[in-house]
């Protein structure tokens, strides 16, 4: 039996948040943003821009994940394929679409204006580090089962692109070990750097989200064409390779 596979969406909107993330908070908190820092020297922090279009794209980002996030962590459809893969995909994503709610109600209150107290911004994150900082315990655990135990091992040779490499499992394997450790890094160096910490911990947090994001939305987004050729081909004799 074929699994269900949504780990696509899934993939591609967890990588979108990522992207998006670091930029919102760059923004709420007051931080310059390293593609602005040319542009911008001593003027103050930009405003958050339009409440409502961050409103929407994170509460849409974060009804979508927590949906798929949460079906995977609870009915586990991809364990025909791998019984562990949807607790390393599911469990995490579940709790980045949780939090993505919260911003979003948080930034949708009637009476917030563009601009933000970044003093308040900073006070309501403080007790939302402590969930980011256990989601980088997760994701660090992952990544070491992930290395210890090849949980990821490579794509069925029926899948085109990635099935080329099926009989080099360890390069899947290490692809997916970086991302999950770059998340990581963002995880525990976001308290520092929602506090107001050193510029070392905001780029730190910004590139580590920035990359395992950008990776990560471009490969998802990408099996939805490796994933269709897998179920069009014959597990036998795979007529599509590429």
């Amino acid at each position: 039996m074929r699994p269900i596979m949504y780990n696509t969406l899934l993939g591609v909107c967890a990588g979108i948040a990522l992207l998006l993330v670091p930029r919102a908070l760059g923004l709420a908190t007051g931080r310059t943003l390293p593609r602005l820092a040319r542009h911008t020297t001593t003027a103050p922090p930009p405003p958050l821009g339009a409440r409502d279009g961050w409103t929407v794209t994170l509460g849409v980002l974060g009804v979508l994940i927590t949906i798929l996030a949460g079906a995977m962590t609870l009915t586990h459809p991809l364990a025909p394929a791998r019984p562990h893969v949807d607790m390393l995909f599911g469990a995490p994503s579940f709790v980045l679409g949780v939090l993505l709610l919260a911003a979003a109600w948080y930034l949708g209150r009637p009476g917030n204006d563009d601009r933000l107290d970044l003093t308040r911004v900073r006070a309501a994150l403080g007790p939302v580090s402590w969930v980011v900082a256990g989601l980088g315990l997760i994701m660090a655990w992952c990544t070491a089962a992930i290395v210890r135990f090849e949980a990821i091992g490579g794509a069925p040779k029926e899948e085109p692109i990635t099935g080329l490499l099926n009989g080099h499992p360890w390069i899947e394997n290490s692809f997916f070990a970086l991302m999950y450790a770059a998340v990581a890094v963002g995880c525990f160096v976001f308290p520092v750097a929602v506090r107001g910490g050193g510029q070392r911990a905001w780029l730190a947090l910004y590139w580590s989200w920035t990359l395992a994001g950008a990776v990560m939305a471009l490969f998802s987004a990408m099996n939805f064409y490796t994933h269709t050729g897998m179920l069009l081909n014959d597990p036998a004799a795979p007529a599509y390779r590429w």
